[in-house]
C-alpha cells in the first residue's frame, strides 16, 4: 500500500502544494520521515512562487521583451531570497541531504514575514511607498514605445519592489504587460494580463488592454487557419511572410541587381496604393527603411534591399496587421495562407 511517506519526493511535492501551509506543518509533525520530505528545498521554493508570485516567470517574460532585470535583482538588497543559491541550482549536491538544507523553508518564512506588516502604521507606510513607486513607473512609461531600454528596465524593476510587499497587486502585472506591449512582444503581454486577471478579475484596465493586445495578436499570428505574419517574438517575419516577400522582391527587381531602385519601388507602391506615388514620398520611404545600397555589381543604388522590404512589413504589421494581409492580396497572395494564387 502506497503511503505519503513512501512517495517519491516529486509526487509528495505535488500533494503538498495543494495543502494549506498550516496543514503541511501539521503533516510534518506526524513522523520523522514526513518531517524530512516536508522540508524539501524545491517544495518550499515552489511554494514561494505559488503563494507570492513566480518571480522566475516575471523575469523570463520580461527578458522575452528585451527587458533584462536579472542583474538588478542580483545586486539589490531590498528583496528577500526567492530562489535557491546559485551553486545549488546548478546541481552542486554533494550529499544525500543537500536537497533538504532548509534554505527553501527559510525563503518562504522570510517572504511571508515581508508581506505581513507588524502594525497598521507599517502597512500604511508600505501602501504610500508602493503608490508612489507605481506613480513613478506610470510617469516613466508616458514616453511610450520610444522610451529607452534603460527606462523600461528601471520601470520593470521598480514594479518588482512593489510586488515584494504586495504580491497580489494586479496593477503590477498590468504594468509589466504594458511594458511588453510597448516593446511589441504580444505573447508575454498576454501572459502577464492573464495573471493579473486571475488576481483581480474586476480590474478594468486589464480587460481593456487584454482586448487590445488579443486583437493585435489575432491579426499578427492569425486565427481560424490563417498563417502568422510574424515570428513568436514579433521581431521578424513568419516563414510564410518571408517567402512571400522574397517572391515580391524578385518580381519587382526587374534588373536583378538585388536592389529595388526608385522606379522599381514606385511600382511596388503603385500596387499597394492603387495609384502612382509622388517622388517625394518614394524618397522618404527610401530614407526610412533603405538608403544607398550596394547592388550585385557593387554600384551604390538608392532604394531597398530585401531586408528593407521585410523591415517595412514587420513595422507595418505591428501597426495594422490587416493592412499587411490586404497588401499581400494585392500582390497576388492569399491573405489568409500567404500562398501565391
Amino acid at each position: 500500500m502506497v503511503s505519503l511517506e513512501t512517495l517519491p519526493q516529486e509526487l509528495f511535492n505535488r500533494v503538498a502544494l495543494a495543502l494549506d501551509v498550516a496543514d503541511l506543518g501539521s503533516l510534518a509533525q506526524v513522523s520523522r520521515s514526513l518531517c524530512r520530505v516536508a522540508r524539501c528545498d524545491d517544495l518550499w521554493i515552489e511554494r514561494v512562487s505559488a503563494d507570492f508570485g513566480d518571480r522566475e516567470v516575471i523575469v523570463e517574460l520580461l527578458a522575452e521583451s528585451g527587458v533584462d532585470i536579472a542583474e538588478l535583482l542580483d545586486a539589490t538588497t531590498d528583496l528577500v531570497p526567492w530562489r535557491l543559491p546559485h551553486s545549488y541550482q546548478h546541481g552542486d549536491r554533494n550529499s544525500a541531504d543537500s536537497t533538504y538544507t532548509g534554505h527553501g523553508l527559510r525563503c518562504y518564512r522570510e517572504r511571508l514575514a515581508r508581506v505581513a506588516p507588524t502594525s497598521e502604521d507599517e502597512y500604511v507606510d508600505r501602501v504610500k511607498h508602493s503608490e508612489a513607486e507605481i506613480d513613478r513607473v506610470k510617469l516613466m512609461l508616458r514616453e511610450g514605445p520610444q522610451a529607452s531600454e534603460e527606462v523600461f528596465v528601471e520601470a520593470a524593476f521598480r514594479l518588482v519592489l512593489v510586488q515584494e510587499w504586495f504580491p497580489a497587486s494586479a496593477e503590477c502585472y498590468y504594468l509589466w504587460a504594458l511594458i511588453c506591449y510597448m516593446r511589441n512582444t504580444l505573447k508575454p503581454a498576454l501572459a502577464f494580463l492573464s495573471i493579473a486577471h486571475d488576481i483581480n478579475s474586476d480590474f478594468a484596465p486589464v480587460h481593456e488592454l487584454q482586448a487590445e493586445v488579443q486583437s493585435m495578436a489575432n491579426g499578427v499570428f492569425g486565427v481560424a487557419g490563417q498563417a502568422p505574419l510574424l515570428d513568436e517574438s514579433c521581431s521578424g517575419p513568419s516563414p510564410q511572410l518571408a517567402k512571400a516577400l522574397a517572391l515580391i522582391f524578385n518580381h519587382f527587381d526587374r534588373d536583378r541587381d538585388g536592389v529595388l531602385n526608385m522606379s522599381e519601388l514606385g511600382a511596388v507602391v503603385r500596387v499597394t496604393n492603387g495609384q502612382p506615388a509622388p517622388p517625394a514620398m518614394i524618397t522618404q520611404i527610401v530614407g526610412t527603411f533603405g538608403g544607398q545600397i550596394s547592388s550585385r555589381s557593387g554600384r551604390k543604388v538608392a532604394g531597398w534591399d530585401l531586408g528593407s522590404l521585410t523591415n517595412f512589413y514587420v513595422a507595418q504589421t505591428m501597426q495594422d496587421p490587416q493592412e499587411t494581409r490586404q497588401d499581400m492580396a494585392k500582390f497576388g497572395f492569399d491573405p489568409h495562407t500567404l500562398c501565391k494564387v
